[in-house]
């Protein structure tokens, strides 16, 4: 699951409001949307947002993992440390 909560404070610490993003910066209205909505967007969209905000990713998006899913990558790390 993607969380841009971490774009949110870089924004604020960086007095870029989201107006700015669209109008100034040209990052789409429907990018901004999908932001809101914690969806995907492209690496483009990524490098163009951190070049703007002078950051890096993990500035922008946090990457979350659901039990399941946590479980299963734990399951491959370890298949792949045992056949080592």
């Amino acid at each position: 699951m993607y969380n841009y909560n971490a774009l949110w404070r870089t924004l604020k610490k960086r007095g870029i409001t989201t107006y700015s993003l669209i109008n100034h910066y040209n990052i789409s209205s429907h990018t901004m949307s999908n932001i809101r909505h914690n969806e995907n967007i492209t690496m483009e969209t990524l490098h163009k947002l951190c070049q703007i905000l002078h950051c890096q990713a993990s500035d922008v998006i946090e990457i979350t993992f659901s039990e399941e899913e946590a479980a299963y990558y734990q399951k491959i790390k370890d298949e792949h440390f045992r056949h080592q």
